[in-house]
Protein backbone atom coordinates (compact mmCIF):
# COMPACT_ATOMS: atom_id res chain seq x y z
CA UNK A 1 0.00 0.00 0.00
CA UNK A 2 1.28 3.49 -0.59
CA UNK A 3 1.02 6.16 1.14
CA UNK A 4 -0.82 9.32 0.29
CA UNK A 5 2.24 11.51 -0.32
CA UNK A 6 3.59 8.77 -2.42
CA UNK A 7 -0.22 8.29 -4.69
CA UNK A 8 0.74 12.29 -5.11
CA UNK A 9 4.04 11.96 -6.33
CA UNK A 10 3.02 9.07 -8.79
CA UNK A 11 -0.28 10.86 -9.88
CA UNK A 12 1.87 13.98 -11.02
CA UNK A 13 4.81 12.06 -13.06
CA UNK A 14 1.98 10.33 -14.50
CA UNK A 15 0.55 13.64 -15.87
CA UNK A 16 3.88 14.43 -16.89
CA UNK A 17 4.50 11.26 -19.31
CA UNK A 18 0.91 11.11 -20.39
CA UNK A 19 1.81 14.81 -21.96
CA UNK A 20 4.28 13.09 -23.83
CA UNK A 21 2.57 9.89 -24.67
CA UNK A 22 -0.26 11.94 -25.96
CA UNK A 23 2.04 14.22 -27.87
CA UNK A 24 2.98 10.76 -29.53
CA UNK A 25 -0.02 9.81 -30.22
CA UNK A 26 -0.79 12.67 -31.36
CA UNK A 27 1.17 12.67 -33.78
CA UNK A 28 0.98 9.03 -34.90
CA UNK A 29 -2.69 10.23 -35.31
CA UNK A 30 -1.61 13.33 -37.50
CA UNK A 31 0.22 10.70 -39.78
CA UNK A 32 -2.48 8.60 -40.25
CA UNK A 33 -4.75 11.30 -41.39
CA UNK A 34 -2.57 12.63 -43.38
CA UNK A 35 -1.87 9.42 -45.37
CA UNK A 36 -5.24 9.92 -46.24
CA UNK A 37 -3.39 12.22 -49.12
CA UNK A 38 -0.16 11.21 -48.94
CA UNK A 39 0.46 7.46 -48.22
CA UNK A 40 3.87 7.81 -47.46
CA UNK A 41 2.86 9.15 -44.01
CA UNK A 42 1.28 5.96 -42.71
CA UNK A 43 5.08 4.74 -41.62
CA UNK A 44 4.71 7.52 -39.14
CA UNK A 45 1.46 5.94 -38.08
CA UNK A 46 2.69 2.58 -37.33
CA UNK A 47 5.77 3.86 -35.95
CA UNK A 48 3.74 5.90 -32.93
CA UNK A 49 1.86 2.74 -32.25
CA UNK A 50 4.99 0.16 -32.19
CA UNK A 51 7.13 2.94 -29.87
CA UNK A 52 4.30 2.86 -27.21
CA UNK A 53 5.33 0.76 -25.47
CA UNK A 54 8.91 1.15 -25.32
CA UNK A 55 8.54 4.85 -24.67
CA UNK A 56 6.42 3.92 -21.70
CA UNK A 57 8.71 1.44 -20.52
CA UNK A 58 11.12 3.93 -20.61
CA UNK A 59 9.37 6.70 -19.17
CA UNK A 60 8.63 3.76 -16.37
CA UNK A 61 12.11 2.89 -15.81
CA UNK A 62 12.93 6.64 -15.36
CA UNK A 63 10.19 7.00 -12.86
CA UNK A 64 11.59 3.78 -11.04
CA UNK A 65 15.43 4.54 -11.24
CA UNK A 66 15.06 8.45 -10.77
CA UNK A 67 12.23 9.15 -8.57
CA UNK A 68 11.69 5.75 -6.54
CA UNK A 69 15.95 5.13 -6.37
CA UNK A 70 15.74 1.62 -8.51
CA UNK A 71 12.79 -0.25 -6.87
CA UNK A 72 9.17 -0.28 -7.75
CA UNK A 73 6.29 -3.04 -7.10
CA UNK A 74 4.57 -4.64 -9.43
CA UNK A 75 1.09 -2.80 -8.48
CA UNK A 76 2.94 0.56 -8.61
CA UNK A 77 4.04 0.06 -11.86
CA UNK A 78 1.21 -1.02 -12.95
CA UNK A 79 -0.84 2.08 -12.17
CA UNK A 80 1.95 4.51 -13.21
CA UNK A 81 1.65 3.00 -17.10
CA UNK A 82 -2.05 2.91 -16.65
CA UNK A 83 -2.37 6.12 -15.54
CA UNK A 84 0.13 7.87 -17.71
CA UNK A 85 -1.71 6.45 -20.53
CA UNK A 86 -4.96 7.23 -19.13
CA UNK A 87 -4.21 10.90 -19.25
CA UNK A 88 -2.55 10.51 -22.83
CA UNK A 89 -5.94 8.76 -23.95
CA UNK A 90 -7.82 11.89 -22.44
CA UNK A 91 -5.86 14.27 -24.76
CA UNK A 92 -6.32 11.55 -27.62
CA UNK A 93 -10.13 11.77 -27.14
CA UNK A 94 -9.80 15.54 -27.22
CA UNK A 95 -7.64 15.93 -30.17
CA UNK A 96 -10.01 13.29 -31.56
CA UNK A 97 -13.38 15.05 -31.65
CA UNK A 98 -11.35 18.41 -32.14
CA UNK A 99 -10.05 16.70 -35.18
CA UNK A 100 -14.28 15.59 -36.49
CA UNK A 101 -16.11 18.48 -35.15
CA UNK A 102 -13.95 21.29 -36.58
CA UNK A 103 -11.24 19.73 -39.33
CA UNK A 104 -12.56 16.39 -41.36
CA UNK A 105 -15.60 17.53 -42.60
CA UNK A 106 -16.18 13.93 -44.31
CA UNK A 107 -12.73 13.92 -45.70
CA UNK A 108 -11.92 10.30 -43.60
CA UNK A 109 -15.65 8.87 -45.10
CA UNK A 110 -14.65 10.04 -48.35
CA UNK A 111 -11.52 8.62 -48.72
CA UNK A 112 -12.55 5.50 -47.59
CA UNK A 113 -15.62 5.43 -50.40
CA UNK A 114 -12.93 6.38 -52.90
CA UNK A 115 -10.92 3.55 -52.37
CA UNK A 116 -13.34 0.93 -52.06
CA UNK A 117 -14.87 2.26 -55.52
CA UNK A 118 -11.69 1.44 -57.24
CA UNK A 119 -11.68 -1.48 -58.96
CA UNK A 120 -8.56 -3.43 -58.08
CA UNK A 121 -9.72 -3.04 -54.39
CA UNK A 122 -12.84 -3.81 -55.09
CA UNK A 123 -11.37 -6.79 -56.73
CA UNK A 124 -9.09 -7.38 -53.77
CA UNK A 125 -12.14 -7.77 -51.04
CA UNK A 126 -13.82 -9.98 -53.32
CA UNK A 127 -10.67 -12.65 -53.33
CA UNK A 128 -10.43 -12.46 -49.95
CA UNK A 129 -14.32 -13.02 -49.77
CA UNK A 130 -15.66 -9.80 -48.44
CA UNK A 131 -18.38 -8.29 -49.86
CA UNK A 132 -17.57 -4.76 -51.45
CA UNK A 133 -21.06 -3.53 -51.25
CA UNK A 134 -21.76 -4.72 -47.86
CA UNK A 135 -18.18 -3.04 -47.06
CA UNK A 136 -19.84 0.27 -48.68
CA UNK A 137 -22.97 -0.02 -46.17
CA UNK A 138 -20.93 -0.27 -43.39
CA UNK A 139 -18.76 2.73 -44.46
CA UNK A 140 -21.76 4.85 -44.89
CA UNK A 141 -23.11 3.62 -41.12
CA UNK A 142 -19.85 4.59 -39.95
CA UNK A 143 -20.06 7.79 -41.63
CA UNK A 144 -23.63 8.62 -39.91
CA UNK A 145 -21.48 8.66 -36.34
CA UNK A 146 -21.32 11.71 -34.39
CA UNK A 147 -17.77 13.29 -33.51
CA UNK A 148 -18.74 12.79 -30.18
CA UNK A 149 -19.23 8.72 -30.96
CA UNK A 150 -15.93 8.49 -32.65
CA UNK A 151 -14.08 10.37 -29.58
CA UNK A 152 -16.00 7.96 -27.44
CA UNK A 153 -14.82 4.90 -29.29
CA UNK A 154 -11.26 6.52 -29.19
CA UNK A 155 -10.92 6.86 -25.34
CA UNK A 156 -12.65 3.09 -24.53
CA UNK A 157 -10.52 1.90 -26.94
CA UNK A 158 -7.35 3.50 -25.43
CA UNK A 159 -8.32 2.42 -22.14
CA UNK A 160 -8.81 -0.73 -22.41
CA UNK A 161 -5.72 -1.60 -24.76
CA UNK A 162 -3.65 0.39 -22.33
CA UNK A 163 -4.81 -0.54 -19.22
CA UNK A 164 -3.49 -4.81 -20.43
CA UNK A 165 -0.54 -3.24 -22.42
CA UNK A 166 0.22 -2.10 -18.32
CA UNK A 167 -0.07 -5.21 -17.07
CA UNK A 168 2.60 -6.55 -19.30
CA UNK A 169 4.90 -3.26 -18.96
CA UNK A 170 4.45 -3.25 -14.63
CA UNK A 171 5.39 -7.24 -14.92
CA UNK A 172 8.55 -6.17 -16.87
CA UNK A 173 9.42 -2.97 -15.31
CA UNK A 174 9.36 -4.18 -11.59
CA UNK A 175 12.26 -4.11 -9.77
CA UNK A 176 12.49 -4.66 -6.06
CA UNK A 177 15.04 -2.16 -3.95
CA UNK A 178 18.41 -3.67 -2.99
Amino acid sequence: MISREEYIQLRAFARQDGLLMGVLWLTAFGCFIGSMKEPALEIGFVTGMIATPFVMFLRLKAFRDKVLGGGISYGRAVMFCAMTMAYASLIMTAATMVYFTFIDNGMMMNTLRDNVAIPEVRQSFVQMGMNPEELEKQIEEVGKLRPTDFAISVFLNSIVASFLLSLFLGLAGRRNTK
